[in-house]
């Protein structure tokens, strides 16, 4: 499929493209690897008057630390953060997502910051729009109604993304840089929860940075994706974990996030009051699982029955939660 005519733009320096996005506002559309937008844009689910190519801009590259905190800039790849010794030992949740996100080559070109800014999905809506013409608009569209779950006043289209369910468990931050000012968020404010603009992200704002803070003491993470092809797809089901220890291998801190679960990753809140003080027997695990379950919706919307989805987030909770467990007892 052709794409559709629009301007192309393509700034060096990072005050260039933000200025670029304070003249253009809702008109542009940022494209790093654009192993999303340019999909989006053969299928005209996104027509912007421009396309602002942002890889030349080097100064968001590259992953860096300190005593406190990992810090990976947005233009990073995937393929980088899959390989990082740093992450695969002091982030070994995120490091596991971008290995898991795709395959050699897409890894290679999409970034950490276009994996967690992409769309929600869903199968009504993610057709070309030949496709779309010839079925009743829904609220991802502009309109009144949901395909997926008849009545519903709200849109049920599902967040895939691989590495903001590990990154949220590993409590990361999001810088983001407008004209004028900037501001440090956690990554979970970064989502609405609204699958029609699942983002709070302004139209002016660009994502320049991830913050990665280390947790104190001993600790350990994992991520766990359940999909059809093993390195190419988006996940049906996925959780991330990150625990850390007292000197007694008690927990002081975990925090469980669980991803393609409804339109944003969510958090397992009442996990920390379950195990935080405890050293986590079989019974907790699968209690946080049931509550990871719980927390998920089961909607007919991807390829795969929302019902075996759901099961699978449990199922992935406890792996996960497991795996961290056993990484604290190796480092022990």
């Amino acid at each position: 499929m052709r794409l559709p005519a629009f301007q192309y733009l393509e700034p060096t320096q990072v005050d260039e493209a933000v200025s670029i996005l304070d003249t253009y506002r809702d008109q542009v559309k940022i494209c790093a690897g654009g192993t999303e937008v340019i999909n989006h844009l053969k299928l005209r689910l996104i027509q912007p008057a421009a396309v602002m190519n942002i890889r030349k801009l080097a100064d968001l590259e590259g992953i860096s630390e300190d005593a406190q905190e990992i810090v990976i800039g947005a233009n990073t790849t995937i393929k980088e953060i899959s390989q990082s010794p740093l992450l695969k030992e002091s982030g070994q949740a995120v490091a596991e997502a971008a290995f898991q996100t795709a395959s050699p080559t897409i890894a290679a070109m999409g970034t950490i910051g276009g994996n967690i800014l992409q769309n929600t999905r869903c199968l009504t809506y993610n057709q070309s729009g030949i496709v779309l013409q010839g079925l009743p608009v829904c609220h991802k569209q502009g309109g009144t109604l949901c395909l997926a779950v008849k009545g519903s006043q709200r849109c049920f289209s599902v967040y895939q993304g691989d590495l903001a369910p590990a990154l949220m468990a590993l409590k990361a931050q999001c810088v983001l840089l407008k004209k004028g000012s900037s501001r440090t968020i956690s990554l979970g404010e970064l989502f609405t929860g609204n699958g029609i603009k699942p983002l709070a992200l302004e139209e002016d704002e660009l994502l320049i940075r991830i913050i990665i803070p280390k947790p104190k003491g001993l600790y350990g993470s994992a991520y766990r994706k359940f999909r059809i092809r093993g390195s190419v797809d988006f996940p049906l089901a996925s959780a991330a974990a990150c625990l850390s220890v007292t000197a007694d291998f008690h927990l002081a801190d975990c925090c469980i996030v669980i991803g393609a679960a409804g339109p944003a990753p969510k958090v397992v809140n009442q996990a920390s009051s379950l195990l935080e003080g405890k050293t986590p027997e079989e019974a907790d695990v699968a209690a946080v699982a049931e509550m990871a379950y719980e927390l998920s919706e089961g909607v007919d919307n991807l390829i795969l029955p929302g019902t075996y989805r759901r099961k699978m987030v449990r199922v992935l909770t406890k792996r996960a939660i497991q795996a961290a467990l056993e990484t604290l007892k190796r480092r022990r």
